[in-house]
């Protein structure tokens, strides 16, 4: 891993684990600024099972899947599940946590703040999600083995008729 990446990836993911610890340790503040979108997280539990709808439950399982991920990302073990699990964590989080629509003045300023903070790491982590440490794409790396593939059996049959020829010329 390079010396950029080594140092990146846990700066990254600090700010993911420290949330997802505060989630856990403070879950009935989080849970109450979840609470207003409780009629959307019974609709979303109705369609997705297993899915909490418990503002308090769900909390725990964003804090402690942050957590996870977060510590995947930092170690660099699975960097880039980690990091687009923590992306698709981080869109509800961002509008649960900076209502800035339902809010004036300074209070708004501070969730658009929050919001663009929010923003910047989604996008540190799509570039994360995104980073396979200089190796080509798997739609490459086939395309690549089936040109080469189709090279070696033309190689190899062009290897059986100089055998064949050699053989009737004996």
């Amino acid at each position: 891993m390079s010396p950029l990446r080594a140092l990146a990836r846990p700066l990254l993911a600090s700010a993911f684990i420290l949330d997802g610890v505060d989630a856990l340790r403070h879950t009935e503040e989080h849970a109450r600024k979840a609470q207003p979108f409780a009629p959307a997280l019974a609709k979303a539990g109705a369609k997705v099972p297993g899915l909490p709808t418990d503002p308090r439950t769900l909390t725990r399982l964003v804090g402690a899947v942050q957590i996870a991920a977060g510590v995947l990302l930092a170690t660099g073990k699975a960097p880039r599940v980690a990091a687009a699990t923590l992306a698709v964590i981080t869109v509800p989080t961002a509008i649960v946590r900076h209502p800035a629509w339902a809010s004036t003045g300074a209070e708004r300023q501070e969730h658009l703040g929050g919001l663009l903070r929010s923003a910047a790491l989604l996008g540190g982590l799509i570039f994360a999600a995104e980073d396979r440490e200089g190796k080509p794409s798997i739609g490459w790396r086939y395309d690549n083995w089936r040109e080469h593939r189709e090279e070696l059996v033309q190689l190899r049959d062009e290897l059986k008729a100089e055998v064949k020829a050699a053989k009737q010329a004996a």
